[in-house]
């Protein structure tokens, strides 16, 4: 994949443009679009004609858009067609690891449960159900040196990046750096979640694989959002009624934050970045073109459950034993609820210690407790919101005090 040194990727505290969006008819999102552009240079700063760019949309599981787990399909058209009218050639990218073996097929049916079918036909730009992936050495990397990728994101010239305004019950926010995790293909995400079982370290690997893919732009669907426990059927719309645009994905995020009222330093990639000094810390250090973060803050948004986001796993001082009580007794367990479960074997999938199974008496997937690293990637895939996150023993009374 080529970057040509004109764009202006990856900038430390690069800007970021805020427009209003109040719906997803697409006349409003196109004009949404364009304006947000405009300050940045216009689609034509970050596409060259003859390209073919990649969209790398948020496709968590294919869902009715109005769910808000997966950026809306005429957020994607309009970037679609934005690129179109810039001369070069749009292709959406995705691999969902939604507990799904990945295959043509089941991509397909994937792209269209979301709507993304319907708008590609109707707008004429390509979907690729390429699934097929391939190593990639990344010699700078703190987390990995060499990381799977789809190979469809390799083969394109350029990358924009397309994500979701959500909550993720373990990293707090689904940003625009966390997006780009999608391209590691499909269930092998899972063993990243097992590799990396500390915050801190998986959020190092999203930066590691935002700054090996460098997306080119990134455009943030926030016309409607999500709050509580996403990203997926656990978490609640919100209104958020903004559309984002911006090169750099720290920077994306760290407004997103702010959108949110989310502490900056309690998001791990955030902080991470900030560690390593991939930018300096301060949100009013990032150029806003547009309304100030202040004036379009949504009030009250609501944020996962406290104990996912300080559950002192990653905490190396206090111990094995000492990480095993915080994380028994003050962090929420998974919890599958007899009839919303249907045994799909979603989570069973997802689990990257083997710690859940199958019950047909009752008909409920079953956790173990002293496998699971609350991770909540069963959470977070299960297709039926069946998955619940509840505090036992001490965490309870304590999460009830509002302690966690």
């Amino acid at each position: 994949m080529t970057h040509p040194t004109d764009v202006r990727a990856g900038a430390l505290n690069g800007p970021v443009s805020i427009v209003r969006c109040n719906d997803y008819q697409i006349d409003g999102v196109r004009a949404a679009l364009h304006e947000a552009l405009a300050p940045l240079g216009g689609m034509a700063a970050f596409v060259k004609p003859g390209e073919r760019i990649g969209l790398k949309p948020n496709l968590l599981l294919g869902s009715d858009p109005d769910q808000a787990i997966v950026t809306h399909p005429a957020v994607l058209a309009a970037v679609a067609l934005e690129v179109r009218e810039a001369g070069a050639s749009p292709v959406v990218l995705e691999s969902p690891g939604s507990g799904i073996i990945p295959s043509p097929r089941v991509l397909a049916r994937q792209f269209a449960k979301a709507g993304y079918q319907a708008v590609a036909d109707s707008n004429g730009f390509e979907l690729s159900l390429e699934t097929e992936w391939d190593w990639v050495p990344y010699a700078e990397g703190r987390a990995f040196k060499k990381v799977e990728i789809v190979r469809s994101a390799m083969q394109v010239d350029g990358l924009i990046n397309i994500p979701k305004f959500k909550t993720h019950s373990w990293m707090i926010l689904t940003g625009a750096t966390k997006n780009l995790f999608g391209l590691i293909p499909g269930l092998t995400k899972v063993g990243y979640h097992g590799k990396y079982p500390q915050k801190e370290r998986f959020a190092e690997m999203l930066l590691d694989v935002a700054a090996l893919m460098k997306p080119r732009l990134n455009v943030m669907d926030a016309v409607v959002g999500m709050e509580g426990q996403g990203p997926g059927t656990g978490g609640k719309p919100r209104n958020v009624g903004l559309l984002l645009a911006g090169a750099d994905t720290i920077s994306m995020d760290a407004v997103c934050c702010g959108i949110a009222g989310f502490d900056l330093r309690a998001v791990p990639v955030v902080e991470r970045a900030l560690a390593h000094g991939l930018w300096d810390g301060r949100l009013a250090g990032v150029p806003v073109f547009g309304p100030a973060v202040a004036d379009v803050a949504v009030r009250d948004f609501k944020p996962p459950v406290k104990g996912v986001a300080s559950n002192g796993l990653e905490l190396p001082v206090i111990g094995e034993v000492g990480r095993n009580f915080l994380r028994n007794g003050f962090s929420p367990r998974p919890r599958p609820q007899v009839g919303p479960c249907t045994i799909c074997g979603s989570c069973e999938q997802a689990c990257p210690v083997q710690a859940i199974s199958m019950e047909k008496k009752p008909r409920v997937a079953r956790v173990d407790d002293e496998k699971c690293i609350r991770c909540y990637c069963c959470h977070e895939v299960c297709p039926h919101a069946a998955i619940e996150l509840r505090f036992t023993g001490a965490g309870r009374l304590m999460h009830g005090l509002g302690i966690v």
